[in-house]
């Protein structure tokens, strides 16, 4: 989605081996409606339509997604409040909506406590690169030209495993976007690190790179979800 992105690079860490991913990269172009089952394989593995996978399957274990918790992990001090209040708000308003999908998953906001997928609200202007919070894996990173909102989720290489997830935002993210925006991130916190390219979801997907107007999972985007989390 426009002003938003997610990330994809492999990491060498101790046992279990473990990378993180970004969608930055990882486009999907197509023109047209997709058939349910590219749709999902787009956004799931990055398979162009009709084509093979170029990422694997990444989710989290079937034990935690039916408790996995948001919660906001850092504010800076230089983060408007009405923006912060906002965002609270919205990544509320998102969990609401992933879980009424029928996907085999269940959200719930921690607030200031620890979480599984985490907010951090940063003093970093629009494409600019992340300064000042605790987390010494988002310090140093750029969010990118035009970007006001990046995930990154991290998982185990052998499984698939998705074991947490960052989200930075900037301190210049626009009232008219925060519920759209953070929507879609946590929506790709959940293994989905594709953005697509296509005129035709551009109002309709909360993938869509092209507009930041989606505050509603449906359609295609729920069926997204319930593939990769099957109700049982």
């Amino acid at each position: 989605m426009s002003g938003a992105a997610s990330i994809a690079l492999a990491l060498s860490v101790a046992l279990p081996a473990q990378a993180r991913d970004t969608a930055a990269d990882r486009n999907i172009a197509n023109s047209g409606k997709m058939s349910d089952r590219d749709f999902y394989r787009a956004m799931a593995c990055a398979a162009r339509p009709g084509g093979a996978c170029t990422l694997p399957y990444r989710r989290w274990a079937a034990s935690k997604c039916r408790d996995l918790t948001v919660g906001l992990a850092f504010r800076s001090k230089h983060f408007p409040a009405k923006r912060a209040h906002a965002i609270e708000e919205a990544a509320r308003a998102a969990i609401d909506q992933i879980n009424k999908t029928g996907a085999a998953l269940h959200l719930s906001y921690a607030g200031a406590r620890p979480a599984d997928i985490n907010l951090y609200l940063t003093d970093t202007p629009v494409g600019g690169t992340v300064r000042g919070t605790p987390s010494m894996r988002l310090n140093g990173r750029r969010l990118g030209p035009g970007t006001v909102a990046k995930v990154t989720f991290y998982w185990q290489t052998n499984t698939g495993r998705i074991t947490d997830a960052d989200i930075a935002f900037s301190r210049d993210i626009q009232m008219r976007d925060i519920r759209s925006v953070v929507l879609e991130e946590i929506v790709q916190s959940l293994g989905f690190s594709t953005d697509l390219e296509d005129p035709y979801y551009t109002q309709s997907s909360i993938f869509s790179e092209n507009g930041n107007s989606v505050t509603r999972l449906i359609g295609q985007d729920a069926m997204t979800l319930r593939s990769h989390y099957p109700p049982r």
